[in-house]
């Protein structure tokens, strides 16, 4: 929410991409879906982290 109060889309995209017409609202909804997709990779990469550890440490053709 900080960064969207700060941040006009329409000047970073002049900036980085000057040749590219992009509305400020397509703007700020390619930056909704950025953050949405980061926060998602991260609670993903945190999921996969804090898995038990103990499925992955069976004795080979142990059923136990």
């Amino acid at each position: 929410m900080v960064f969207f109060a700060f941040v006009d889309p329409l000047q970073l995209r002049d900036m980085t991409f000057p040749d590219v017409e992009i509305s400020r609202g397509l703007g700020y909804t390619i930056g909704f879906f950025m953050f949405w997709l980061a926060t998602a990779s991260a609670c993903t990469f945190t999921w996969i982290l804090l898995r038990p550890a103990s499925r992955f440490n069976r004795p080979p053709g142990g059923n136990s």
